[in-house]
């Protein structure tokens, strides 16, 4: 007689249960949490903060510019200002020292080889290289008289002015005084006709009438010969106009 051996229940394991068998969730491998984009450090925007102190450079910065420009147009108005009256003592002490004009002394030659000598008529004349207004600066530096001035070649030009332009020396009479005058505008290079156009601003030539004069732009010895530089009809520079001015200074 036959024997039927019977698997119990457990030994016949469950087909659920195939694979490996634990209590938690099955993974295909490492899981994340949902993926969004990447920050770092340079996709952050700036801070109000951040904002406000760069805001805060740029106007100390643009104040320090400002300040700058403000102390070199200052400086270069002061040494304008020097200059003429350095010229003016320069003038009166060459007189004084050979009794003529520089310019018109005939014995130039005298002074420095090279130099040109004028006819001694009292006035400051001629043309070209014998110009005496032009002659007038060889006379008063081979004199050292003036010393720091920016000299161009001899006959060609005046010398320059720390605010750009020229000076020159002309015999002229302005208003009711005839006289040498300091012209202070611009010439063309190489011009030798003493015409000049106006340099100054209202307050550069007002602040050069203070120093030297009485602060007037039609009387005195510092005047200007342009119209729109003074209020009108009244003796006083007008600062509210934008035009420049033709400043003449008495020696």
């Amino acid at each position: 007689m036959m024997s039927i051996r019977t698997r119990s229940a457990a030994s016949h394991p469950d087909p659920k249960h195939y694979g490996p068998t634990h209590s938690g969730p099955r993974h295909s491998g490492p899981r994340h949490p949902a993926a969004g984009p990447d920050i770092t450090e340079d996709d952050r925007g700036f801070t109000l903060v951040e904002v406000a102190i760069a805001l805060v450079v740029i106007a100390l910065l643009v104040g320090t510019v400002l300040q700058a420009q403000g102390m070199v147009g200052n400086s270069r108005a002061q040494a304008f200002v020097s200059e003429v009256g350095a010229i003016r003592t320069a003038f009166g002490q060459f007189q004084e020292r050979y009794g003529a004009l520089p310019g018109d002394y005939t014995d130039a030659a005298a002074l420095a080889s090279g130099v040109t000598a004028g006819d001694g008529n009292g006035i400051l004349s001629g043309d070209g290289a014998s110009q005496e207004s032009l002659n007038a600066w060889r006379h008063l530096t081979a004199a050292q008289f003036l010393t720091n001035l920016k000299m161009p070649p001899a006959g060609t030009s005046a010398p320059s002015t720390p605010l750009g332009g020229q000076y020159q020396l002309v015999s002229a009479t302005v208003g009711a005084t005839s006289g040498v005058w300091l012209r202070i505008g611009s010439m063309t290079t190489g011009s030798t006709t003493g015409n000049s156009t106006p340099l100054l601003t209202v307050d550069q030539a007002r602040r050069l009438d203070m120093e030297l004069d009485d602060g007037l732009p039609a009387t005195g010895s510092v005047v200007t010969s342009t119209a729109a530089c003074q209020v009108t009809g009244s003796n006083m520079y007008n600062l509210a106009a934008t035009d420049t001015c033709l400043i003449q200074v008495l020696m």
